[in-house]
């Protein structure tokens, strides 16, 4: 996967413990039927991150690279950043009725 080109568009999302360069492209994604909702998206990395504020929507297109943000994970190296439009659906769905949200993992091994 690394060394994969991508482009995809959701919203920046920062927690407390992100560099400058960094923040999240997030989407929030439906978790069960009642419409509960997570945030998802891939850790991302650009020099401009400081001109977006969180909660603007961007289209970016980068490279996935190998990250650390608590342990490895994968992380994509913007080569281009634009503020985009809001989509009609902002909402992203699991891949099938198997998925299972980490937090439920968590929760249950405590």
């Amino acid at each position: 996967m690394c060394g994969q080109k991508i482009s995809f568009s959701g919203y920046v999302y920062r927690v407390y413990d992100l560099s400058d360069t960094q923040f999240v492209l997030a989407r929030d994604m439906v978790v069960s039927t009642n419409f509960e909702t997570m945030i998802v998206g891939f850790l991302c990395n650009s020099n401009e991150a400081k001109n977006f504020k969180d909660g603007t929507w961007v289209k970016i297109s980068g490279t996935i690279t190998k990250g650390n943000y608590h342990g490895d994970i994968p992380l994509i190296e913007i080569d281009s950043i634009e503020e985009t439009t809001i989509p009609k659906d902002t909402y992203v769905y699991p891949p099938d009725n198997f998925y299972i949200p980490t937090s439920s993992l968590l929760y249950n091994s405590l």
